[in-house]
């Protein structure tokens, strides 16, 4: 039998009060689907459909109908009656009635189209307005362009207030009224009767407009210097004459010293050049030496080794030195010479033995010694090799025993027992006492002594002292897992491979 699911209903409440995370309503009085809303409160209810809305879509129309949904119809068009909206992009077909608001468009096929638009009071083309006898931009600039080859033609007075005239090959004009005030592009040259004479050291200044800039007076120095060049380089000092006003009247150069020669004054002199241009001259120190340059001075000096200046050597003490291959000594220290050696054991003092002292080694407990020639020998009675059979009565452990084989009739341990290999019991019956039992294996098998057709039923079973013990079980005959809560009725656990047929009742999920 198939299962029924009922969710909450309610034939009078239009709205249910509360409703679960992801809990379903329905109210035949709204017509009206409902979800509490999931990760909400019990408040947060959400209408997710029903008759109310589905009513809705049925009854859209592509007539120009009140109050209905708009639905295209098979050519995608539809009816309406006034659209109070911001259009943005195109309209076709026929405008009718008033338009208002900004930035209003108007495209056809052709300007013939627009057979009558009426008397406008003011046009408004991008940022242009046309309003009566007025031409203005509402930003940037107002931009006249001709066609090629053609020129704007202004008839009657042109006035240009306060502002620049940019960009014009040429202004031809029989009468300029004003005064004429910023830069010219292209240079030109002032009457005749504004002329400048030369003063001084100066020659007459050139006076007009150049490039972009104001009208500028420019003037160079007259020639008071007839030798003209370059002077001074690295191996040439300049040597200049100058005068009262910082002139250079005359120009010329000293020949500078370049090299310098050097000797070896050990043994046969060698000699070289040094290029004081290009070439350093370097006091380089060879082993143990070492030189400083201050100021114009060099510095030679030996360097310090590692060995303390004092005395080395006495009776009880023999110096060592480590000697360089240029004959310094690097290091000096000396030798203790041993009169004695210290004696220590597990237990007892440590004790001096000095020279002709003789040394005893006596055995303990199970231990016997002796000595032959120059060799002591230990012997505790049997061998105690890794590969070894030992043998003793009772063995005390107090800290860590590790073995590989142990074979014992009873092993009792007061301590903790730890088991590095794997542990097998081999007895019938295992008990652990303890209260708190840590497992590190994440299954446990059960029954594993279980070979063939398994028929026996295997689980957990809880002891709870006065009160029914409860289990867990698998049942092999059922092929299902059960519980009991009273020792004696058990129940089905239901899984998504046993619910359909292990449940044949109704989920409802009551009324509001």
């Amino acid at each position: 039998m198939a299962q029924t699911i009922l969710i909450k209903r309610s034939t009078s409440t239009a709205t249910p009060s509360s409703l679960s995370n992801g809990e379903l309503a329905y109210s035949a009085a709204s017509n009206k689907l409902f979800v509490g809303r999931p990760g909400g409160g019990t408040g947060d209810i959400d209408a997710i459909g029903g008759k109310y809305y589905t009513d809705i879509i049925t009854a859209a129309t592509a007539s120009n109908t009140a109050s209905k949904l708009v639905l295209r119809d098979g050519s995608g068009n539809f009816a309406a009656g006034t659209i109070t909206a911001t259009l943005t992009g195109n309209v076709t077909g026929n405008v009718t009635g008033n338009t208002s608001g900004s930035a209003l468009t108007v495209t056809q096929a052709a300007q013939t189209a627009i057979t009558s638009v009426g008397t406008l009071t003011a046009l408004q083309v991008d940022n242009l307005n046309l309003n009566g006898n007025s031409l203005t931009a509402s930003s940037g600039v107002i931009n006249i362009t001709p066609a090629t080859g053609s020129a704007i033609v202004l008839d009657g007075t042109i006035n240009v207030d306060a502002g620049i005239v940019t960009g014009a090959t040429s202004i031809t004009s029989t009468s300029f009224v004003g005064a004429l005030t910023g830069n010219a592009t292209t240079a030109t040259t002032l009457a005749s009767s504004r002329n400048f004479a030369a003063s001084g050291d100066l020659t007459a200044p050139n006076v007009g407009f150049t490039g972009a800039g104001n009208v500028t007076l420019v003037t160079t120095l007259a020639t008071v210097n007839s030798n003209v060049g370059s002077f001074g380089s690295t191996t040439a000092i300049p040597v200049l004459t100058v005068n009262a006003k910082g002139l250079v009247t005359a120009a010329s150069t000293v020949a500078l010293a370049t090299t310098l020669t050097i000797s070896d004054a050990e043994g046969s002199p060698n000699t070289d050049t040094v290029n004081l241009l290009s070439d350093s001259l370097v006091f380089a120190g060879d082993t143990g030496i070492t030189t400083t340059v201050s100021n114009n001075n060099v510095k030679i000096d030996l360097d310090n080794t590692s060995v303390s200046a004092a005395s080395y050597g006495s009776a009880t003490a023999i110096p060592t030195f480590t000697v360089d291959a240029t004959g310094r000594l690097t290091a000096a220290s000396t030798a203790s010479i041993s009169t004695f050696w210290n004696l220590d054991a597990d237990t007892g003092t440590t004790n001096a033995v000095n020279g002709g002292e003789t040394l005893s080694v006596t055995g303990g407990t199970g231990v016997a010694t002796s000595v032959s020639g120059n060799a002591v020998t230990i012997d505790i009675g049997q061998a105690v090799a890794t590969n070894s059979n030992v043998t003793f009565n009772n063995v005390a452990v107090d800290g860590t025993l590790t073995s590989d084989d142990i074979t014992a009739a009873t092993m009792t341990a007061s301590g903790h027992v730890i088991v590095q290999g794997n542990l097998t019991v081999n007895g019938t019956t295992t008990t652990v006492n303890s209260n708190t039992v840590a497992i590190g294996d994440a299954i446990m098998t059960l029954n594993s002594d279980e070979t063939g057709t398994p028929s026996a039923n295997a689980g957990f079973e809880i002891e709870r002292g006065t009160g029914t013990n409860v289990s867990l079980v698998w049942n092999e005959g059922s092929d299902y897992w059960q519980l009991t809560e009273d020792g004696s009725s058990f129940s089905k656990i239901m899984t998504a491979g046993n619910f359909a047929a292990s449940f044949t009742g109704i989920l409802d999920g009551g009324t509001y």
